[in-house]
């Protein structure tokens, strides 16, 4: 029987494996015809993965366009969000990176290109600091009034965000009103991060978002106009040299006894460091106030101008 069979098989061999070769062309052929390979893009969000704890992530691109290749077929029935996309942050430290995207495909697609290949990532490291508070005191009290004595239940706070953010708050300021108060008053004020320039810091907190405040108000106290002098640190930043520093106000209103106040010219500004200073600028200072003397507002604004050292002539050089 077996060879009955054997015989039927090889007789016209030649002529079946033709036949059999043609009819695998044909299919192929009606195939491509019918479900050929096409190209198809997508646009997919980049995840992030293995994201380090303790950093704030800025994701410069969000999405990626990815082209691929697959039968008709496969793009019929493919879901789009079976196509992935994502960038490894794993191992990843402070600063900005560029990370490469990789790419998942549903079985039968083949990536052709991804635009972009990379996306940009900063990693900014969450850190506190410490900062001083500063009290600003805004309109009049009672006409025959003025203010006696602040006294705050902190002089600083702590400030939490982004290191790059964080470094630049110099300090946090609250405004106390006294609105026409005639009598001793407490309140909460609320507290801002302001940076060098006086502008209000933004992707940070403050982990104390207000500061007890008691206002002593004064009465029958004569009043003077008084000089204000800017007492600068010695030590000055390398390379540089003191120019003029002003003072804004230059001038300033105090109060007190009439024997106490008669004695001062000027008040001193705490001691301005500059050392930390890279060109010419502005700080903001806080007054350093006599016993027995009320001043409304504590701070000024002092210009502090930087010249360069004149570089030294070469030896011999007329």
């Amino acid at each position: 029987m077996m060879t009955r069979l054997y015989a039927v098989f090889r007789r016209n061999l030649p002529a079946k494996l033709i036949a059999l070769a043609v009819a695998i062309v044909l299919w192929l052929f009606v195939m491509n015809e019918q479900n050929p390979q096409i190209e198809g893009s997508f646009t997919v969000a980049v995840d992030l993965l293995n994201a380090p704890e303790g950093y704030k992530i800025t994701q410069g691109e969000k999405s990626v366009k990815i082209k691929v290749r697959g039968a008709r077929s496969f793009f019929v029935a493919a879901e789009p969000d079976g196509f992935k996309a994502y960038a490894d942050l794993e191992g990843l430290g402070s600063g900005e990176h560029k990370v490469k995207v990789k790419v998942v495909l549903p079985q039968g697609f083949e990536l052709v290109d991804t635009q972009p290949e990379t996306v940009p990532v900063t990693l900014d490291k969450i850190v506190r600091r410490s900062v001083r508070i500063d009290l600003i005191v805004t309109g009049s009290a009672a006409s025959g009034y003025t203010v006696g004595k602040i006294s705050q239940t902190a002089n600083t706070t702590v400030v939490e965000g982004p290191e790059s953010r964080v470094e630049e708050i110099d300090r946090a300021i609250g405004y106390i009103g006294l609105s026409g108060n005639r009598d001793d008053f407490d309140l909460q004020v609320p507290l801002t991060p302001i940076n060098s320039d006086g502008k209000a810091v933004e992707d940070v907190e403050l982990l104390s978002r207000s500061v007890g405040v008691s206002v002593q108000l004064a009465r029958g106290l004569s009043r003077k106009v008084v000089s204000v002098h800017p007492v600068v640190d010695e030590a000055l930043p390398a390379g540089f040299t003191l120019g003029q520093v002003q003072v804004d106000p230059a001038k300033i209103e105090i109060a007190g006894e009439a024997a106490e106040i008669a004695k001062l010219t000027s008040i001193d500004t705490e001691k301005i460091t500059v050392s930390d200073m890279k060109q010419s600028g502005k700080k903001t200072v806080q007054l350093a106030i006599p016993a027995g003397v009320a001043i409304s507002n504590r701070e000024v604004t002092v210009t502090v101008e930087l010249k360069p050292k004149a570089e030294a002539k070469e030896a011999g050089a007329p």
